[in-house]
């Protein structure tokens, strides 16, 4: 019996998902869901336009999603979580072979114990287990590995990426052989001993680093789920977390190329006035 393209999709994502996937419908076949929606996120099908993104939403094979230049969009399937940074662009698109497509900006992937969904760039293809940030700019493509192991195509030719390595992609070229991240930053403050600071008051996060651009973000403790995310230059770095909790933030250096060194990580507790 011959299977068609729309019917190996749906038994794909089925079994991806360990059979909790639902059954496709018009709006097409719902793969994850929208854990965390920062500032203004619009998705958007095939056929539709912009529209605002709400936590608790379905994104669905043929959709795209995009967040603004001072926002974040946080994913959950069943098996890994992606954190697309401000400025990205990414797409599920309605093909035999389930697939995510970066457009443009920064994902984060993380999946421990199954491979990551595919992910393709105009310049690469990605795949593997653990921890992985895969940025598209200048129309290139950097991968860097931060757990696990990852497996980068490009032109016919692949690179392996293991713990502390990354790699540069670009249009019509091979990977360039896996190089050394970063050192991650030191002295940071607040440090391994949290700051405790109140709801609606700026903090000076600070750093000692060699580098003049980084790369910042703030997750809650316990949690992978990123709620802010900003390329920045040097230290001192002022924010504010507009929620009351416990939250991790981590730093990491970006080199000439672009590439993200080796994160580091403190702690803030944001309490009410």
């Amino acid at each position: 019996m011959r299977v068609s393209p729309k019917v190996a999709v749906v038994i794909l994502v089925a079994c991806f998902l360990g059979g909790a996937a639902r059954a496709a419908t018009p709006e097409g076949l719902a793969v994850a869901q929208l854990a965390v929606v920062e500032r203004l996120v619009e998705q958007a099908s095939d056929a539709d336009k912009w529209h605002k993104a709400k936590e608790g939403t379905a994104l669905r094979i043929g959709e795209r999603l995009r967040t603004p230049a001072d926002g974040v969009a946080g994913i959950e399937f069943a098996w890994m979580t992606a954190t697309l940074g401000p400025s990205t662009v990414m797409s599920f698109p309605d093909a035999f072979l389930l697939a995510t497509q970066l457009e443009q900006g920064r994902v984060e992937l993380k999946s421990e114990g199954r491979d990551i969904l595919k992910l393709q760039t105009p310049e690469a293809e990605v795949r593997g287990r653990g921890r992985v940030v895969v940025r598209r700019q200048g129309g290139a493509t950097l991968v860097m590995a931060f757990g696990g192991r990852f497996l980068v195509e490009g032109a016919g030719k692949t690179v392996t990426l293991a713990q502390g390595k990354g790699t540069i992609v670009r249009p019509g070229k091979a990977p360039i052989p896996p190089v050394s991240l970063g050192a991650a930053p030191g002295d940071l403050w607040p440090g391994a001993d949290p700051v405790y600071v109140g709801q609606g008051e700026a903090v000076a996060f600070n750093w000692k680093s060699a580098e003049h651009a980084h790369q910042v973000a703030v997750l809650p403790v316990g949690s992978d789920l990123v709620l802010m995310q900003r390329d920045i230059g040097a230290p001192p770095w002022k924010m504010e977390i507009p929620w009351t909790g416990a939250f991790r933030w981590r730093v990491s250096t970006r080199d000439e190329r672009g590439l993200e060194g080796m994160p580091s990580e403190g702690l803030i507790c944001v309490v009410d006035k």
